[in-house]
C-alpha cells in the first residue's frame, strides 16, 4: 500500500501533461522454460531458446519524466532443435516508468509493471507420430525495463531497452531497439 501512495503522490505532483507517445520496437530475446506441462502428456522440459521480439507501445509522459505505459509484445514462434516444436508468447503490458535526461541528447530510465501473457505450444510430428499435441498457459506476472534513449528532436526518440519478464513457466530477457513518436 505505501508504494501505491508514493506512486499516486508522484502522479499528482506532475505539473502538467507533456504529451502522449507511441512506439515500435524490434529486438532479440531469450526464453527459458522450466519443466512445465502445457497439455496432458505434453511437457516442455528446461528449454532455452532465442527469438525475435516485436512490441508496440503507447503511453503518456508527464513533465517530471513519469510515464504511464501500455504495450503489446510478441515473441516470434520458436522452433526448438529445428524439429518443429514451437512456442508462441504474447503479452499485454501495463506499467509505470521514469526517464531522466543524462545529457542534451540522451536520457536514461526504466519501467516496471504487470504483463498479462499467453503461451501456446505445439508438438512436432517427430515426437508424436499421431495428431500434434497443442496446449497453452496464461497468467499475469511482473516485468521491468532499463534503458537509454537517444533524443533526436522533440518528436522522435530512439530507445535501447533491456527487458526482464518473470513468468510462471520461467523467464524471458530481451534487448529491443525502436522509435518513439512524442505528441506535444
Amino acid at each position: 500500500m505505501p508504494r501505491v501512495m508514493i506512486l499516486l503522490a508522484l502522479l499528482i505532483s506532475a505539473p502538467a501533461w507533456a504529451g502522449g507517445f507511441i512506439g515500435l520496437d524490434v529486438g532479440y530475446g531469450d526464453l527459458d522454460i522450466d519443466n512445465v506441462s502445457v497439455a496432458p502428456d505434453f511437457e516442455l522440459n528446461s528449454v532455452s531458446d532465442s527469438a525475435s521480439i516485436f512490441q508496440v507501445s503507447a503511453g503518456y509522459e508527464f513533465n517530471n519524466g513519469v510515464q504511464l505505459l501500455a504495450a503489446y509484445e510478441e515473441v516470434d514462434s520458436l522452433e526448438f532443435l529445428g524439429l518443429g516444436e514451437s512456442v508462441d508468447l504474447e503479452a499485454f503490458k501495463f506499467g509505470v516508468g521514469f526517464w531522466r535526461a543524462a545529457s542534451k541528447r540522451f536520457r536514461a530510465g526504466g519501467a516496471f509493471g504487470i504483463a498479462s501473457w499467453d503461451l501456446e505450444a505445439r508438438e512436432s510430428i517427430l515426437f508424436n507420430p499421431g495428431p500434434e499435441a497443442t496446449g497453452g498457459l496464461d497468467d499475469t506476472d511482473i516485468y521491468f525495463d532499463l534503458g537509454i534513449e537517444w533524443v533526436i528532436n522533440d518528436t522522435f526518440r530512439m530507445p535501447l531497452i533491456f527487458n526482464y519478464n518473470d513468468y510462471d513457466f520461467g523467464d524471458a530477457t530481451t534487448w529491443r531497439i525502436g522509435v518513439r513518436v512524442h505528441f506535444q
